[in-house]
């Protein structure tokens, strides 16, 4: 079996600035810069309803639903970014974050995990599936907020009343 690899190499490079070329899209609210390295066929599992979207353009029209909600201006922050890549499928992990530049604003108040698989086509790099997800509190349903990245929080599944054991 092919090993996959880590930067440095051109295939991690590629999809990198791919990634890179695709925050500054977002933050630019650019929609055909922001679809415009997806397959046609693209899965996404969103961390907003619906579950999934499939296709290039449903997901152009996701964003496009999306960005009035967004503030007037914001910062697409990512970190964490690791990309392996062997002959011609890909694969990245990275965390990413909409910094409001002015004021709060509910983007701003997590970040969200974000997977993605990549095929090298003839036409270069294109997206083929992409995950992002917020972790979820098993007590009480809700959303867990990553308000640090380097705090790894988690309930307190002792307490009585909570999902772990009861006494």
């Amino acid at each position: 079996m092919a090993q996959l690899t880590e930067s440095p190499n051109p295939a991690t490079d590629q999809i990198r600035r791919l990634i890179m070329a695709w925050a500054d899209a977002v933050q630019s609210k650019d929609l055909d810069r922001i679809v415009a390295d997806y397959a046609d066929d693209i899965l996404l599992y969103d961390a907003i309803p619906p579950y999934k979207t499939v296709g290039k353009a449903a997901i152009r029209q996701a964003w496009a639903d999306c960005m009035p909600h967004f503030p007037e201006a914001f910062r697409a922050e990512l970190r964490d970014l690791v990309v392996h890549a062997s002959g011609d499928v890909g694969v990245a992990h990275f965390l990413c974050h909409f910094q409001p530049l002015s004021g709060e604003h509910p983007c701003g108040m997590t970040w969200m995990r974000v997977t993605e698989g990549y095929l090298r086509t003839p036409g270069g790099w294109k997206v083929i599936h992409s995950h992002v997800s917020v972790p979820f509190n098993p007590c009480n349903n809700q959303a867990w907020t990553i308000r640090d990245p380097d705090v790894v929080e988690v309930p307190d599944y002792s307490q009585p009343g909570s999902c772990g054991p009861t006494p």
